[in-house]
């Protein structure tokens, strides 16, 4: 990961997640906030995975050799 995506995760995406985590927890049906936090789960790594996808393939056509 380059800089700017580690501030990202570390200022924006990291306490976003969190706070949708807390909200959700703090559901008074628990059977809804279980599958909110199942849904972020899954939301999560679907982003996570994107990420790894677009990078490979950017830095394979924009790479210098």
């Amino acid at each position: 990961m380059t800089g700017a995506s580690l501030v990202f995760w570390i200022v924006c995406a990291i306490p976003l997640i969190g706070v949708l985590y807390y909200l959700i927890r703090k559901d008074k049906n628990k059977l809804k906030g279980s599958w909110g936090v199942i849904i972020l789960g899954a939301l999560v790594i679907a982003a996570i995975l994107v990420i790894v996808y677009v990078t490979k393939d950017f830095n394979a056509i924009f790479s210098q050799n």
